[in-house]
């Protein structure tokens, strides 16, 4: 998987380091917000805005929200194996994946609390 030699040299680069672990503590938080959220209850909730459509806000059952802690879980796991392997090759790819993945994480952070919101209200 990985080579001691590829994780010693991550483990020195302290910006590469520092970007990773802020990735992944926004993907912690996201999973949090998904898990302390997440309500039991027969009232479909929103889970989607759109700007197109008849609607804008769509409903579905409670557990649809649950796809959030999913997406936090994957891009974690994907996004952290694939800056690590990157880092050894090209140094430069590597930070561009992690800051891309530090906004990706923090948009999704935004998005989900907003939902999450809007889901409590119409509960």
């Amino acid at each position: 998987m990985f080579k001691k030699r590829e994780l010693i040299q991550f483990s020195r680069d302290r910006v590469a380091m520092s970007l990773l672990i802020a990735f992944l503590l926004s993907m912690v938080l996201l999973l949090l917000i998904t898990f302390l959220n997440l309500h039991v209850t027969d009232v479909q909730i929103p889970v989607r805005f759109s700007g197109y459509g008849s609607s804008g806000i769509y409903r579905d059952k409670w557990y649809t929200l649950l796809s959030f802690g999913l997406f936090a879980l994957l891009a974690a796991a994907v996004n952290s194996y694939l800056i690590l392997k990157l880092h050894a090759i090209r140094r430069g790819l590597s930070l561009g994946l992690a800051l891309v993945s530090l906004s990706m994480g923090i948009i999704a952070l935004v998005v989900a609390t907003a939902v999450f919101r809007l889901a409590a209200l119409s509960s």
